[in-house]
């Protein structure tokens, strides 16, 4: 008797041990990136740095532009207006979380199977450095249908940097439409 209840209480840890292992987390538990985003901007808006808006016009030519503090967070619209995952989707959202070895992160990426929702993907980048973690970097991809065309948005905030700005639009034809900004703050070269 005494035998068994070792081997059950040997079988039970074991599943604790596996389960405590798992790196899928369960849903609704996703990084609150929009929070994170909104506390950037702010710094931004209280900073000094001067802020530039660059536009690709070829593979190695610019339109830069400097931008009010003012207008920052109208830049930053895309990434204000995002439905905040974490919060208000009611478990949609299933969060991995893994460490990637090559870049040294850990690497967040919460993704829904529910294609009638906005935001389809979210990473976010983590260099470990207990116990001050420091959040690299947030991608967020959202797609929307709009009419008889598509708009799929690809946006990277890089903390204390700058973000980019991808929109890719689909017309009915197929024909694919491209555009790219880039908004720079604490640049070295600022």
């Amino acid at each position: 008797m005494m035998k068994s209840k070792g081997i059950l209480a040997a079988i039970f840890f074991s599943i604790l041990f596996v389960g405590s292992c798992k790196q899928e987390q369960k849903k609704n538990d996703v990084f609150p990136a929009l929070d994170f985003i909104k506390s950037q901007i702010a710094s931004v808006d209280t900073s000094v740095y001067s802020i530039k808006k660059l536009v690709p016009v070829n593979d190695s030519t610019y339109d830069t532009t400097y931008v009010k503090r003012e207008d920052f967070k109208t830049l930053a619209k895309d990434f204000i207006e995002t439905p905040d995952i974490s919060k208000a989707l009611g478990g949609k959202y299933i969060e991995q979380r893994m460490m990637n070895n090559e870049l040294g992160l850990v690497v967040f990426i919460s993704t829904t199977q529910d294609e009638s929702l906005e935001v389809r993907r979210q990473e976010v980048r983590i260099l470990p450095d207990p116990p001050d973690d420091k959040v690299k970097s947030i991608y967020i991809e959202k797609f929307k249908s709009a009419g008889d065309s598509t708009v799929m948005k690809r946006m990277t905030w890089y903390t204390d940097k700058k973000f980019q700005i991808v929109t890719i639009t689909q017309g009915k034809s197929g024909e694919e439409k491209t555009a790219v900004v880039e908004v720079v703050w604490n640049d070295d070269n600022n």
